[in-house]
């Protein structure tokens, strides 16, 4: 056993299709720290099976993230017994195939801070000797297709976009493909209880010895007293940890007191640490057999309540060998003396809806699906969609049969609407009269979850992008946690200073297109101020953020005046003003918007100034006339060159609409009904310099199509 970085594991190889089976679910987590790794960000196929009970509680919680149903597809399973409960993880690219089986949940604390315990497998496509890791791997894709079931309304797509495809990739996933059976299998409990599965394969062993690691316990630690009557002559030893294991000491006292003696071992991790860790090693003259996995020391884990999984296999090791960790400190106590947890096992709590939303899809062909139960005596039913940051539903349509199916083909402007992940519901009228409303499910956006997004083997950190170009700066802001969380990055992000190009252009290439615009809803948990920042803490840090990057880029670009480093200029041009228009249009405590309009006029301004020179002669203004002036300086003999690349770069259209935007913010903000003489003085400004410089002056189209950038609203001409 050695110590695995999870995050770093998902480093180590880019894949084009993935799935994670997991109890608990954090997208916020998700979308920030793992979707960026080259396991997941390459993969233009992303499937998560989660435990229904938690994906409902998700909802009703409101989502943080963007990329629910869009980037990604989440798929509830419902166990009605128990809760499910794997925590599986498969990864199959060009030139590898990667899987775990652990105890580690989806989320912050599974990944990245708890002690768990994994067992991770690689197949690489070049060599096809390595059939353990590939019967494992192959074992935990048919878990995958099981699990795949659950949703009978996507078993089309799922079978002929997700499986077949990786199936052609990897020939030996197939059920008939030849494969000699490993000494390491995948034990699940889908289908089958675990306790049958291990009982069969342990009953031609004498057991002397068995060891149990878990955070979670029988109240009547009813599983511990059938081991113990099942193997009455082997040694038991508990490893769990106090003030988290839900283990009963005094009831734990009385069954060592009866036959083969017994030992408790209290486990202390780091500070900071939970043992999540889940094992159970059963030793014999033969070897050691361990089952390790998702399975916690309970009936429901083993009887075939829960839907569990886990690895068994043998080794010559004895099981104290697990125990030599130095993250861990390990002291024999008495049973009486231990001091449990209060958390419980995991367990769904059945939630009663009148109406109950059983599916929503729309279609690559525009067409809403949805499936539901209703009784035949509501009336004024309609489904709604509403985007994930948004109070208000974006669209809403009727439904005239209580046949418990919905089917509406979206216009191009309707599906328009829908910005990023939704949530749908179904609302109606009870014989009361009272409104009543379903329980929301996450919009599954087929035609955004179906695109192909990288060439094979691609796959790029949105750090690296927000590093390299600011784009998706906003997006990735969204997905933290806090303002805290958001002043601190702003305070240590920085886009990189490039004073010459990337990579060669080719002749007559456009490599300008208008970015998707930010979005100007203001997510549910920017509401929450954490103790300590508020919407002066993060006005300062975007304007902070705004001011080093015109005083440290742009006015370095200014300064050098290299033709090369023009597009890494309008890279930070276009973050600087997007991000001004954004917060100007977000309130965080009811005081106003995070950034107020004047603090939008000067850092455009600003901006402008940087590129083009002063808009009129005064004492703060930035130095020389702009950094096209000093381009010009400095190639003088070949002003053509300069001219085509400024129009090929579209910068008469980023100029127009970011003058635009700054004239709308600061119109509505003054409540003026027309244009004042400060705005149409820009506005000539602005059209006379891209005169002078003989570009070719924007359409009014051209600027509306370069200002959907910034906002999702249409500027007049």
């Amino acid at each position: 056993m050695k110590p695995l970085d999870l995050l770093e594991f998902f480093e180590k190889g880019a894949s084009a299709f993935a799935f994670i089976a997991t109890y608990e679910f954090d997208p916020q987590f998700f979308e920030r720290r793992m979707l960026g790794r080259k396991t997941f960000a390459s993969a233009d196929r992303l499937v998560i099976f989660m435990d229904s009970g938690r994906y409902h509680e998700l909802l009703r919680g409101g989502l943080l993230v963007a990329g629910f149903n869009r980037r990604y597809l989440v798929i509830p399973i419902d166990r009605k017994t128990g809760v499910f409960h794997p925590k599986l993880y498969l990864a199959l690219g060009d030139k590898r195939a990667d899987a775990i089986v652990g105890s580690n949940n989806c989320t912050t604390g599974g990944i990245a801070y708890n002690m768990e315990l994994c067992s991770a497998f690689t197949a690489r496509a070049d060599d096809n000797d390595d059939v353990t890791a590939q019967s494992v791997i192959r074992q935990i894709y048919e878990a995958m297709k099981a699990y795949s079931l659950a949703a009978p309304h996507l078993s089309e797509i799922l079978e002929t976009q997700f499986f077949l495809p990786a199936e052609v990739r990897f020939p030996w996933l197939r059920r008939d493909a030849p494969l000699p059976k490993s000494e390491i299998e995948l034990l699940h409990s889908h289908t089958a209880p675990l306790w049958n599965q291990l009982v069969a394969r342990l009953q031609s062993y004498t057991v002397r010895k068995i060891m149990v690691i878990s955070p979670f316990y029988d109240r009547e630690i009813d599983l511990l007293k059938r081991l113990r009557r099942v193997w009455p002559d082997a040694a038991l030893t508990i490893v769990a940890q106090q003030n988290y294991a839900t283990l009963a000491g005094k009831k734990l006292n009385k069954l060592f007191a009866v036959g083969k003696k017994g030992r408790l071992l209290a486990a202390t991790p780091k500070p900071g640490r939970r043992l999540h860790a889940k094992a159970f090693a059963f030793e014999t003259r033969q070897g050691t057999y361990w089952l390790t996995g998702s399975p916690n020391a309970t009936l429901a884990a083993f009887d075939g309540l829960n839907s569990e999984a886990a690895i068994w296999f043998k080794s010559t090791e004895h099981a104290d060998a697990l125990l030599e960790d130095d993250q861990i400190t390990l002291e024999q106590i008495q049973p009486s003396d231990f001091e449990a947890g209060t958390e419980q096992e995991p367990a769904n709590e059945q939630s009663a809806y009148e109406l109950c939303l059983r599916s929503a899809t729309l279609s690559e062909q525009g067409v809403l699906e949805c499936t539901f139960d209703a009784n035949g005596t509501m009336r004024d039913t309609a489904v709604r969609i509403r985007n994930f940051n948004e109070t208000h539903p974006a669209l809403s349509f009727p439904i005239l049969r209580l046949d418990g199916k919905v089917r509406v083909e979206l216009s191009e402007s309707q599906i328009a609407q829908i910005r990023a992940a939704a949530i749908c519901e179904v609302k109606s009228t009870n014989q009361e009269g009272a409104e009543i409303l379903s329980n929301p499910m996450a919009l599954v956006q087929l035609y955004q979850l179906l695109r192909e997004r990288s060439a094979p083997g691609g796959g790029r950190n949105p750090l690296q992008t927000i590093a390299e170009t600011g784009e998706n700066l906003v997006p990735y802001i969204d997905s933290l946690g806090s303002v805290r969380e958001a002043v601190e990055f702003f305070d240590h992000c920085s886009i990189r200073f490039q004073d010459g190009e990337t990579s060669p252009r080719k002749s007559g290439q456009q490599s300008w297109k208008p970015r998707d615009p930010f979005q100007p809803d203001t997510p549910v948990n920017w509401l929450n101020v954490p103790s300590g920042s508020s919407t002066e803490d993060l006005r300062e840090a975007i304007w902070n953020f705004v001011e080093r990057h015109q005083w440290e880029k742009l006015h370095k670009h200014v300064r050098r005046g290299n033709l090369n480093g023009l597009p890494n200029f309008l890279d930070i041009f276009r973050t600087l003003n997007g991000l001004l228009l954004t917060y100007h249009t977000r309130s965080i405590d009811q005081t106003g918007p995070v950034i107020p309009f004047p603090y939008v006029t000067k850092g455009i301004m600003d901006n402008l100034e940087l590129l083009i020179g002063p808009f009129e002669p005064r004492e703060d203004a930035f130095e020389g006339n702009g950094f096209v002036s000093a381009i010009l300086a400095n190639v003088a003999g070949d002003k053509k060159i300069v001219r085509d690349r400024l129009q090929e770069e579209h910068v008469p259209q980023m100029l127009g609409a970011a003058a635009e935007a700054m004239i709308q913010v600061r119109m509505k903000a003054r409540k003026l009904a027309a244009l004042d003489p400060w705005s149409t003085n820009r506005r000539r400004w602005i059209r006379d310099w891209i005169k002078q410089r003989g570009l070719d002056v924007p359409t009014a189209a051209d600027i509306r199509a370069a200002a959907l950038e910034y906002m999702p609203t249409r500027f007049a001409a």
